[in-house]
């Protein structure tokens, strides 16, 4: 380790080995990543399709995912907790010194966040209050989320180029600042952008079938459209994902085209499932689901991977003092099992649940 780079690691050590450690951050990520493309996609979705009213289709839409939102917004910030935990204590000589570069928009977060949460129950219930600004709060919620979500990116990109903390704290020693610099944190936000369309898209084609004997008309409309905004962003996505992979450093880049077999068989297995999704999506949309979820999964390992290459010449987690609390990691992981089983319940009661009548 660089320690002229990169602050100590904390003495008392880490709660159990690293590798157990990685292998719950990726998996909590992928239950976070899930959420949060639901949430990002379904509030873009929205916002687009609160313009055509006299559509009804269309309108029917914006009304069912406007009630949808705030509880997606509640799990995925609940899903969100654990990776940040596990990110923290593998990777917070890095993540805490990026975090406090840029504490000011990091701080911002919390707020946004409030105010974004807010303005989807506005939506949902529109009170009167609100009047006829029910539509502009939603893309202010759209817009909210959209910037915590670029802002996160920043952090994210900041934490795996320590070489760049002491310039950066010489220049702006005031919290203000932001990794714009960095040659991939444009396709990186796109990249996560872009995945949150295909996997929402999906989620539409799920749903509808919820609707298939109440409102078999609106159901049909309402999956040939998912299906559309799946395979259309996931197509969008591999390009995005291309000029992403070739922002990275080519020594890193490498790793990933032939270089090192099994990241290469990852990151290239994550677009074959895509694909396969892509093809499966109208005739058999649970298996598409299946092939999304792996790819999902995949793609987070390669992530994981290209944090490691990035940060291997000054942080090496596997290096860490290893002070095992096994107790509390139990009932961490007990209440982890019992939580993703909440979660899952709720899911089922929520796509299983008889759809009310509409006026």
């Amino acid at each position: 380790m660089l320690a002229s780079v990169i602050p100590a690691p904390d003495p008392i050590g880490i709660p159990a080995p690293a590798w157990v450690l990685q292998t719950l951050l990726i998996f909590t990520f992928v239950l976070h990543i899930i959420a949060m493309n639901l949430l990002v996609g379904g509030v873009a979705i929205l916002c687009i399709n609160l313009r055509k009213k006299e559509d009804d289709f269309r309108r029917v839409l914006a009304e069912r995912i406007s009630k949808a939102l705030p509880a997606t917004m509640a799990i995925t910030i609940t899903l969100g907790i654990a990776p940040l935990l596990f990110l923290q204590v593998l990777y917070g000589q890095a993540f805490y010194t990026s975090s406090i570069l840029m504490a000011w928009s990091w701080l911002a977060v919390i707020p946004l966040l409030l105010i974004s949460y807010y303005g989807l129950y506005v939506v949902y219930f529109k009170p009167k209050w609100a009047g006829n600004y029910s539509n502009l709060i939603a893309w202010v919620s759209a817009v909210l989320i959209l910037l915590i979500g670029f802002i996160f990116s920043n952090n994210s990109t900041l934490m795996l180029d320590p070489q760049k903390w002491s310039q950066v704290y010489s220049s702006n020693p005031y919290g203000m600042y932001l990794n714009l610099s960095d040659k991939t944190l444009i396709s990186r936000y796109f990249h996560f952008i872009v995945s949150a369309f295909a996997v929402t898209g999906l989620g539409i084609v799920l749903w509808s079938k919820v609707f298939q004997k109440s409102d078999s008309n609106w159901a049909e409309k309402a999956s040939e459209y998912g299906s559309k905004w799946f395979v259309h962003a996931t197509a969008v996505n591999m390009v995005v994902g291309l000029w992403f992979l070739f922002q990275i450093p080519r020594d890193i880049r490498m790793n990933f085209l032939g270089e090192n077999t099994a990241d290469t068989i990852i990151l290239w297995g994550g677009v074959a499932l895509a694909l396969g999704a892509m093809h499966f999506v109208r005739k058999k949309p649970g298996l598409a689901v299946l092939f999304l979820l792996g790819t999902l999964a995949l793609m987070s390992v390669s992530r994981h991977a290209l944090r490691e290459y990035m940060l291997e010449p000054y942080l090496r987690v596997n290096e860490l003092t290893v002070n095992p609390q096994w107790g509390v990691f139990l009932v961490f992981l007990a209440l982890l099992i019992m939580s993703i089983g909440l979660v899952l319940w709720m899911l089922k009661q929520f796509l299983g649940s008889k759809p009310a009548e509409e006026p």
